[in-house]
């Protein structure tokens, strides 16, 4: 995790602009894995195959 590295950083320095750095690593790493998920996620798919029969 690269925010890991941000959040070393904000302990040996204890500078805001470094917690906010970590913070910004984190909320981008939780989009990506949000939109990866989103892509492959087929929940709630319906499937009808027209002759009445669903399953």
């Amino acid at each position: 995790m690269k925010g890991l590295n941000y959040w070393e950083q904000f302990m040996a320095t204890g500078k805001v602009e470094d917690f906010l750095a970590y913070k910004d690593a984190a909320r981008q790493e939780d989009r990506e894995e949000t939109e990866q998920s989103k892509e492959r996620s087929h929940a709630g798919d319906y499937r009808d195959y027209g002759d009445g029969f669903k399953g």
